[in-house]
């Protein structure tokens, strides 16, 4: 069975159609699954019914008699699923989380094959596969935990603890090459390197100005950009990232349907969105797609944070940045006390896989934010637009200009240049606060 055959309903996620592949943010295709239709597999696997609202009716049925030895009508789950044909292996990491976790720790303690990497850490998998190194990590980690405290130090504990540092040593090296993989992307973009602060004054005082009269600004940036024939969409003043991200979807610029489970996510309260990240802490294939929607990722962050503060004392855990050792020293513990303290540390585990999770998500929405709004044809001439309107602002705000080029003298070199020795916020606040103070009549320049 092929991912292909197992995308037999819409994609919650991208909203791709039946039988097409999933999108990502940026509406390109790719080979890897959005988690909702990930649930599917067993349906699939099993010969379940996939029509949806899922009704199944008890009916009694004589099991056909098979006469060949050892035929099955169903594969059962590879012991090794790493030696699967690489099609196949492909297929079984995009339905099956707990598998790629198996495939990804026989890749961290030496397994070697032909083109293995490629399909674990490529664009379309890297994500995936972090999120299983971490899981598995943690596995091995809690694993050995609990066997010492009920056995003590044996040679399943020392091998435990090898794969835990081999596993975490392959998610630092997933880390970097992530992060040059982003980095490759927006420089071929043109949006790395950053531009460096401008030590131009005349630019400086400009954009000051700009900065000081924002309400003005936006004004006619959107006059001259809708007199240059841009669409009101696309000049709207953004002051939200909900409202960069509920445009870009109305733009076009997201693959990131509102549907319906969004839009009901969106209404919780905090106690309800709380209970609802830690029920989808709980399992790890058919996760809930909904706190994955772009409107929802930062408060699905940030109450993540909340929940792992509550949580880490109760899993003997200091503090919420990564799962600590557990002492294995001290008074004995009850059966009952161990089953909890597992409890407890598996979901703190858990919480911070999803907020890993979490954050790769975000950085890869504000990556994919940022480029289809470079590459859309509007970017150009809505730049042209503001650069119109800061003219403008200085044209009619004259003495206002003069003033903070007045305020950046001192700071110029002989080359005409900026040389700012402390904090530019500081300066720039200080001097907003006298234009506040100065009488009206002063803000306008005599003409030259």
């Amino acid at each position: 069975m092929s991912s292909t055959e197992i995308i037999t309903i819409e994609c919650p996620t991208c909203g791709a159609a039946r039988r097409l592949p999933c999108r990502t943010l940026r509406n390109r295709p790719i080979s890897a699954l959005h988690r909702g239709r990930t649930t599917r597999y067993l349906n699939c696997r099993f010969a379940l019914d996939l029509t949806e609202p899922h009704v199944r009716l008890i009916e009694k049925r004589i099991a056909h008699r098979v006469s060949s030895v050892g035929l099955r009508t169903t594969r059962s789950p590879h012991s090794q699923p790493w030696q699967l044909p690489i099609q196949e292996l492909s297929d079984l990491i995009n339905v099956s989380f707990l598998d790629l976790a198996d495939v990804v720790t026989a890749s961290a303690v030496g397994a070697q094959r032909t083109d293995l990497d490629d399909v674990l850490f490529g664009p379309d998998h890297i994500q995936h596969s972090m999120d299983a190194l971490l899981y598995a990590m943690h596995d091995r980690q809690i694993r050995r935990e609990m066997r010492v405290l009920v056995i003590g130090h044996d040679q399943v504990t020392n091998s435990l603890a090898e794969q835990q540092r081999a596993l975490r040593h392959r998610l630092r090296k997933t880390e970097r090459l992530l992060k040059e993989q982003r980095i490759a992307e927006l420089t071929a973009a043109g949006v790395l390197p950053f531009p460096s602060e401008t030590n131009d004054p005349e630019r400086l005082a400009r954009a000051w100005l700009g900065r000081y009269l924002s309400a003005e600004k936006e004004a006619l940036v959107r006059s001259i950009a809708a007199a240059d024939g841009l669409a009101d969409s696309v000049t709207i003043h953004i002051r939200s990232i909900a409202e960069k991200i509920t445009r870009s979807i109305a733009n076009g610029w997201l693959a990131a349907p509102v549907n319906a489970a969004v839009e009901q996510v969106l209404t919780l309260d905090s106690q309800a969105f709380r209970r609802r990240l830690i029920a989808d802490a709980g399992q790890h294939d058919g996760r809930d797609d909904a706190l994955c929607h772009p409107l929802v990722l930062n408060r699905w962050r940030d109450e993540l944070k909340v929940v792992l503060a509550e949580i880490a004392p109760l899993a003997e855990n200091p503090t919420t940045k990564r799962l600590h050792d557990l002492p294995l020293v001290g008074s004995r513990r009850s059966t009952a006390q161990l089953e909890q303290l597992h409890s407890r540390r598996r979901l703190f585990s858990a919480l911070l896989q999803r907020r890993d999770e979490s954050v790769r998500l975000i950085t890869t929405l504000n990556d994919a934010l940022t480029l289809a709004e470079k590459s859309d044809p509007s970017y150009v001439r809505l730049k042209q637009s503001a650069d119109q309107a800061y003219d403008e602002l200085v044209r009619r705000h004259s003495g206002l200009y003069q003033y903070i080029r007045a305020r950046l003298a001192p700071h110029e070199t002989r080359q005409g240049r900026l040389l700012i020795q402390g904090s530019r916020t500081c300066l720039k606040q200080q001097i907003f606060a006298e234009l506040d103070r100065m009488p009206s009549s002063n803000r306008r320049a005599r003409p030259m």
